[in-house]
C-alpha cells in the first residue's frame, strides 16, 4: 500500500464526506421541517422503493468495475482496464434502462399498493429518469476507485450536491403549498437532476483520462463472477429491507390503531434520527471504499500479512471513532433531536441508538472488506440470515411494543449483522480478536471522558453543546494517545525530522 497516497485520498474523501454530509442533513432538515413527520414517512417509503430499482440498475457493476481495475492495474495491463471498463459501462447501461422504464410505467401500481398512497407515483416516475445516470455514474467512480483516484469522484459528488440542494431549496419555495404528493414530487426531481449532473460530468473526465490502446474485453465471466454475487446480495438484501420498511408502518399503526401516526414514527426514525447517526460517519465511508482496492490488490498477491495490517488498522480506527461519535450522540441526542427537528420523538431515538453507533460503522467497513476479499457469498448468507430474522421480529413485537419494540430490533440486529461480518473477516485474513484495542480502551476513555463532562456545566445552549462535544472528544483523545505504545516512537521520529531540518 501506497501510505501517502492512501492518505490523502482519505483526507480527500473524509473532507468531500464531510461537506456533502453537512449539505445533506442541511437539505434533510429543510425537507423535514416543510413534509413533517408524516411527510418524511411517505419520503422514506417512496425512497424504499427507488432504492431497489436502483439496486437492480447498479447490480454489482460497479464493484466489478473497481476490482477488475485493480487487478489488471497491478499487472500493468493498461488495454484490459480499458476493455473492463467499456463491458461495465455496456451493462450498467443495459441494466439500468431497463429498470427505469419498469419504474416508470409502474408507479402508479407501486405507489398504491406498496406505499399506501397513489400520489406518490409522481415522485417515482421522477426518480425512474435518474436511474441510468446513476449506474453510469457509477462506473466510473469504480473505474477512478480502482485507479486510485478519487479527485474526480469528490468533484463529481460535491456539484451533485451542490446542484441538489439549490433545486430542492427553490421547489421547496415554489411549491410549498402545492400539497405533498406535488411538494415531494419536486423535491426527488432535485436527485434526477443533479444525478444527471454528476454522470456528464465524470463521462467527461473520464474519456480525458482513458487510457490508450485497442481495448481488451475482460475474460469471459469475469465481470459475473464479481458482480454476480454482489448482485444477488444486494437484491436479497434490498428486498427484504423493503419488505421492512413496508412493514414497520402498518406494524405500529397496529399498536397505536392509527396508520399515520405509524407513518410520523416510521418518518422520524428513517428520515430523521438514522441519517444523522451516521451523518459523522464520512470518514469511514472514504475508508470502506479505498479499502476495497487495497485488499483486493493484496490478496492478489498472496499477501497476507499485509491484508492482516490493513484489516487490523481499519477496525482499530473504526472503532476508535465510532464510540467516539456514540459518546457525543449519548450525552447530546435530546438536545440534537429539539434543535434540528424540533422532535422529541427524535430525541428519545437517537439517546435509544446511540451505544449501537459503533456496531452500524464496524459492519459499514467489515462489509467493504468483505467484497475486497472476495467473500461476498458470506456476507450475502449473514445479510440475510440478520433480515429474515429482523422481519420475524418486527411482526412480533411491534405490534405489542409500538415503536419501542422495533427499537429494541435495532438493537438487537446491529450487534448480530456486526458480529457475524466480522467474525467472517476475521476468519478469513485469520486475525485474532483484539480485545485490549477494541473493546477495553474504547470503553475506559469513553468512561474517563463522560465523568469529565459530567463534572463541567456544559448544557442548556447550543454553545455550551458545542464546548461540551469537544471535552469529551478531546479527553477521549487524550487518553488514547497516552495509552498508545507506539508514542514515544511517534514523538522520537518527529524530533528526529526537525532536527534533520
Amino acid at each position: 500500500m501506497n501510505n501517502r497516497n492512501f492518505l490523502e485520498n482519505a483526507a480527500l474523501l473524509t473532507g468531500t464526506g464531510l461537506l456533502l454530509r453537512a449539505a445533506g442533513l442541511l437539505l434533510r432538515v429543510l425537507i423535514a421541517n416543510v413534509l413533517g413527520e408524516e411527510g418524511m414517512g411517505l419520503y422514506s417509503l417512496t425512497f424504499t422503493v427507488y432504492n431497489l430499482f436502483i439496486t437492480l440498475a447498479q447490480s454489482g457493476i460497479g464493484i466489478a468495475v473497481t476490482r477488475l481495475v485493480a487487478q489488471h492495474l497491478a499487472l500493468k495491463d493498461e488495454r484490459r482496464v480499458k476493455g473492463a471498463l467499456q463491458s461495465c459501462l455496456l451493462w450498467a447501461l443495459l441494466l439500468s434502462t431497463a429498470s427505469a422504464f419498469v419504474l416508470f410505467l409502474g408507479s402508479g401500481f407501486l405507489a398504491d399498493r406498496w406505499i399506501g398512497n397513489v400520489g406518490c407515483g409522481f415522485a417515482l416516475k421522477v426518480l425512474a429518469l435518474s436511474l441510468p445516470f446513476m449506474a453510469v455514474s457509477g462506473c466510473f467512480s469504480g473505474y477512478f476507485m480502482g485507479r486510485r483516484q478519487v479527485r474526480p469522484t469528490c468533484l463529481a459528488q460535491t456539484m451533485e450536491q451542490a446542484v441538489r440542494l439549490l433545486i430542492c431549496a427553490v421547489m421547496v419555495v415554489l411549491f410549498r403549498g402545492a400539497g405533498t404528493e406535488i411538494l415531494l414530487g419536486m423535491i426527488v426531481f432535485s436527485n434526477t437532476l443533479s444525478e444527471g449532473v454528476s454522470c456528464l460530468f465524470l463521462a467527461i473526465r473520464c474519456k480525458r483520462e482513458r487510457p490508450k490502446g485497442t481495448p481488451i474485453p475482460p475474460e469471459k465471466g469475469a465481470i459475473r463472477r464479481i458482480a454476480l454475487p454482489v448482485a444477488a446480495s444486494r437484491y436479497l438484501s434490498t428486498a427484504l429491507h423493503s419488505t421492512e420498511n413496508m412493514l414497520i408502518p402498518v406494524a405500529i399503526a397496529r399498536y397505536t390503531g392509527d396508520y399515520s401516526l405509524g407513518l410520523a414514527q416510521f418518518g422520524a426514525l428513517k428520515g430523521m434520527a438514522i441519517p444523522l447517526l451516521f451523518f459523522p460517519a464520512s470518514f469511514l465511508t472514504a475508508l470502506s471504499s479505498l479499502l476495497v482496492p487495497e485488499v483486493t490488490d493484496s490478496a492478489a498477491r498472496a499477501d497476507w500479512r499485509s491484508t492482516r495490517g490493513i484489516v487490523a488498522r481499519a477496525l482499530g480506527i473504526t472503532v476508535t471513532l465510532s464510540v467516539m461519535i456514540s459518546g457525543v450522540f449519548f450525552i447530546y441526542g435530546d438536545f440534537l433531536g429539539e434543535v434540528l427537528f424540533h422532535s422529541e420523538t427524535v430525541s428519545m431515538m437517537l439517546k435509544v441508538l446511540a451505544p449501537i453507533t459503533p456496531f452500524m460503522y464496524m459492519d459499514t467497513i467489515a462489509d467493504g472488506l468483505l467484497k475486497g476479499l472476495d467473500r461476498q457469498s458470506a456476507a450475502l448468507r449473514n445479510n440475510t440470515i440478520d433480515s429474515i430474522l429482523r422481519i420475524l421480529l418486527i411482526a412480533l413485537t411491534v405490534p405489542f411494543f409500538g415503536i419501542y419494540g422495533f427499537l429494541g430490533v435495532m438493537v438487537f440486529s446491529n450487534i448480530l449483522i456486526c458480529s457475524l461480518n466480522i467474525g467472517t473477516l476475521l476468519h478469513a485474513c485469520k486475525l485474532s480478536f483484539q480485545w485490549k484495542d477494541w473493546v477495553l480502551k474504547p470503553l475506559c476513555g469513553c468512561g474517563m471522558a463522560t465523568v469529565v463532562w459530567a463534572l463541567l456545566p456544559l448544557r442548556g445552549t447550543v454553545l455550551q453543546m458545542v464546548l461540551g462535544a469537544a471535552v469529551w472528544c478531546l479527553t477521549y483523545a487524550m487518553f488514547y494517545w497516552l495509552t498508545l505504545p507506539q508514542k514515544d516512537i511517534i514523538i522520537s521520529n518527529r524530533k528526529k525530522k526537525e532536527a534533520d531540518r
